[in-house]
């Protein structure tokens, strides 16, 4: 049991960085900082190896994992669990949901990006932030 519980906490954390798994909980947060939200809708069963990529491949690259830390309170959510709002339904995975603290979802991203391709996409969503 104790086993289980590490490999969950190191999942959960990303360079030191925790990952919320209840949307109330994170939003909650989001309000008190005034720090957007950043989602990653995956599936877990079964599992999507798109998920999964993105996951080990983007999302663990030390400078996104580093803005993202920064920049946002994070969010890793499964698809099939339905403990998040009707608005962050995703129907493909994985999707990323930019929510800012009202909850109002401001930008929506649509299955597996490179990290180099996904940087381009984050400098875009600071631009729209920044426009807010």
């Amino acid at each position: 049991m104790r086993a289980l519980a590490i490999l969950l906490l190191s999942l959960l954390t990303l360079s030191g960085h925790q990952w919320y798994t209840d949307f109330d909980k994170a939003l909650a947060q989001a309000k008190r900082e005034k720090t957007p939200l950043f989602v990653f809708m995956e599936r877990h069963n079964p599992p999507c190896r798109w998920c999964q990529k993105m996951w080990r491949r983007t999302l663990t690259d030390p400078k996104i994992a580093r803005y993202l830390s920064e920049h946002f309170i994070t969010v890793r959510l499964a698809r099939e669990e339905h403990n998040y709002p009707p608005t962050l339904s995703a129907r493909f995975v994985p999707t990323i949901f930019i929510v800012d603290p009202k909850g109002e979802v401001i930008k929506k991203i649509i299955g597996y990006w490179s990290a180099e391709d996904f940087w381009s996409d984050l400098r875009d969503i600071e631009r729209l932030l920044t426009e807010k």
